[in-house]
């Protein structure tokens, strides 16, 4: 049986938003080499990104889109 993955809190959400915003166009491979490497807890948002990582894993990463800004 397959279990269903906890969506993002607001602030789960907004730590990503700010790891990309910081890491630029190719942050959600810095990410998850981040998450390979055990080294996501030397971010500013390193507890909330170990959340993510445990609760939804990569498979929440490759889904999550950034919010348009608009432009």
């Amino acid at each position: 049986m397959k279990q269903d993955k906890e969506p993002l809190t607001p602030e789960q959400a907004n730590a990503l938003l700010t790891f990309a915003r910081r890491h630029g166009r190719y942050w959600k491979k810095k990410l998850a080499d981040l998450w390979l490497s055990g080294r996501d807890d030397r971010e500013p948002e390193g507890p909330l990104l170990r959340q993510i990582r445990n609760g939804g894993g990569h498979s929440l990463l490759v889904g999550f889109r950034l919010p348009s800004d608009g432009s």
